[in-house]
């Protein structure tokens, strides 16, 4: 059983102090709290919060309150936050990567039956990322998740695939079907000419060594396209 902290204590002029938000957070649970009371508690490391509140205050303003936004900073972006520092920063990274870590080992269990499945599986993967990259879903007959792996990374326009590598590796893997994703960062979820022309030499390949192509998601912020939603995979 969790041994709740001491009498919650008053408000103070030098702002809440962090017991009371960990109680809040014991008491209420973590639903309760609101974002920048979160922040506080990320980095506050045991002390009262005057300090850690005006820090969460700070870095709440840096990234707009938006947390996509703090999520896609980079180290040296954050550093920037007067007070932050090497620990803060560390401390706050590894709390954002626990928690898209989580959301992806979560979506590794799910079987793809339908376009919507993939979507949900293969959008933790983009969390936070302002790179272009290029994910494979290697699928048992079942359509069950054998392997998730990043077979490309380029840069904030374009990524590079090598359609061998991807069949050599679900060969070698038994794999019975695939989903491809790659996102973009740009936020514009429509396939371009190249996405298109990959696709189809994927389809193509598939269909010689009888490795079904599922699906090719894009995903673009909460935004995506499925070629399997729009019917675009029976044109290969």
């Amino acid at each position: 059983m969790i041994k709740i902290l001491s009498t919650m204590r008053k408000r103070t002029t030098s702002g809440v102090d962090l017991q009371i938000l960990q109680n809040k957070f014991l008491h209420q649970g973590k639903t309760a709290m609101d974002n920048s009371e979160l922040l506080v508690l990320v980095l506050g490391n045991g002390r009262k919060s005057e300090r850690s509140q005006a820090l969460a205050t700070r870095l709440w303003e840096h990234c707009a309150g938006d947390l996509r936004s703090l999520g896609q900073m980079t180290p040296e972006e954050l550093l920037l936050v007067d007070g932050l520092g090497a620990a803060g920063v560390a401390t706050l990274s590894a709390a954002l990567e626990l928690g898209r870590r989580r959301a992806i080992d979560d979506a590794r269990t799910k079987q793809i039956r339908n376009p919507q499945d993939a979507v949900g599986v293969l959008r933790p993967l983009f969390m936070d990322t302002v790179v272009e990259s290029f994910y494979v879903v290697y699928l048992n007959r079942a359509n069950r998740i054998l392997r998730l792996e990043c077979v490309s990374v380029g840069g904030m326009t374009g990524t590079v695939v090598d359609v061998r590598l991807v069949f050599k590796r679900a060969l070698e893997l038994r794999a019975s079907a695939l989903v491809l994703s790659h996102n973009h960062p740009s936020g514009n979820d429509r396939p371009s000419e190249a996405d298109d022309r990959l696709t189809e030499q994927f389809c193509k390949a598939g269909k010689l060594l009888d490795i079904h192509i599922i699906d090719h998601v894009i995903i673009a912020g909460h935004l995506h396209y499925s070629y399997a939603e729009e019917g675009m995979l029976t044109r290969w």
